[in-house]
């Protein structure tokens, strides 16, 4: 459901949040990266992973060459570009979020 997500304090508080759209299957995950302000590299600044694969397996069981990631600022301005590219992915690609295999009818990619 690509209209419901939670405000970011969900996600600074170290949640994260996955769903599905047709045949996407996505997830928003908080992370730390090095902030570039501290030159010993121990600093450390919130961002958010944004990945999306096709359907129907979990992203543990589809190949790495179908998931799709970007990384954003960790507050509520990235979490607003992350929705935002998560609707740009699903309408960009529209027919490779079609025609998905039911989980009954294939393997695992990996």
């Amino acid at each position: 459901m690509l209209d419901a997500f939670p405000i970011y304090h969900w996600f600074h508080n170290g949640n994260p949040y996955s769903g599905a759209e047709g045949g996407m299957r996505y997830v928003i995950t908080p992370i730390k990266v090095p902030d570039p302000s501290d030159e010993s590299g121990k600093k450390k600044r919130e961002a958010l992973c944004a990945e999306v694969w096709p359907g129907p397996w979990s992203i543990e069981h589809t190949a790495e060459e179908k998931i799709e990631t970007q990384l954003f600022d960790g507050d509520q301005a990235g979490l607003d570009k992350a929705v935002a590219w998560l609707h740009e992915r699903y309408t960009a690609e529209a027919d490779r979020w079609t025609d998905i295999p039911s989980i009954l009818d294939c393997e695992p990619d990996r």
